[in-house]
């Protein structure tokens, strides 16, 4: 009977010793994690993933917050992108304590918003765009002569042919300037969003930076210290009439950077 005894009482280690590989198991897979703090213009959100899970993965969870889309999302980290949605946070040398990321994207809604209303505005569709004749002559052609013919607006900035001068910090916003339906709208730049604001008495549109995909200025004829914009977008092309010519190299670098004028 003491055998007996002595197998009851050995027999149940071998399944504890089972059921507690599973979780030792689970604890490897989720492995060391890391807090990271993703800042959106004046939000911060605190993230902790863990170190072996990826960038894109954690982009999905930056959307359930933000309502930007993974695809939409630019995390930058030290001023430097994160191109690698496959890459681990480990390997994005995001495993450092106090790692910050800052986001720029616009939110789901905003985007739908922008491109309804782009329906409906002075965007110039990207297949009508091309139909035109040379840019190089483009203050002459029928449709920018219309909005030119309607005269600077009273409010426009001074404009300075011939030179380039730097568009102070503090100047957030450059009124007086007309529409490809000759509408009356000011630009405002929201560089914490990373959003340039195009607002006219009925409408306000939000174009988010990285949906510009370049900016051309085309001085006016006899008037040369204003010009022409025509800022490209993946839809089309928005054209901005008195922009003073001197900021045009400005306008460049706070969109698209100082490599816009290489």
């Amino acid at each position: 009977m003491e055998p007996e005894g002595t197998a009851a009482s050995t027999a149940p280690s071998a399944p504890d010793e089972e059921a507690a590989a599973p979780a030792e198991a689970a604890s490897t897979s989720s492995g060391p994690t890391t807090a990271i703090t993703i800042i959106y213009g004046k939000n911060k959100q605190e993230v902790e993933r863990p170190l072996n899970s990826t960038v894109g993965e954690l982009k999905k969870i930056i959307a359930e917050t933000t309502r930007i889309e993974p695809s939409g999302q630019k995390l930058l980290n030290k001023g430097v992108p994160l191109k690698d949605d496959d890459a681990t946070l480990e390997k994005a040398g995001l495993g450092k304590p106090g790692t910050k990321l800052m986001l720029i994207g616009t939110p789901a809604p905003e985007v739908a918003a922008t491109q309804k209303l782009a329906e409906v505005s002075a965007i110039t569709p990207m297949e009508e765009d091309s139909k035109q004749s040379s840019e190089e002559n483009l203050c002459k052609q029928t449709q920018h002569q219309k909005v030119l013919a309607k005269g600077k607006p009273e409010d426009a900035l001074p404009g300075l042919k011939g030179r380039q001068v730097p568009l102070a910090d503090e100047v957030k916003i450059i009124p007086g300037l007309l529409n490809s339906q000759g509408t009356k709208v000011r630009l405002t730049f929201k560089p914490e969003l990373s959003e340039l604001v195009i607002a006219s008495a009925a409408h306000t549109q939000r174009v988010p930076y990285t949906s510009i995909t370049k900016i051309e200025a085309y001085p006016i004829p006899d008037q040369e210290e204003y010009s022409v914009l025509a800022v490209r977008l993946g839809t089309g092309t928005y054209y901005l009439y008195w922009f003073p010519s001197q900021h045009v190299a400005s306008l460049k670098i706070r969109i698209l950077g100082v490599e816009s004028l290489l």
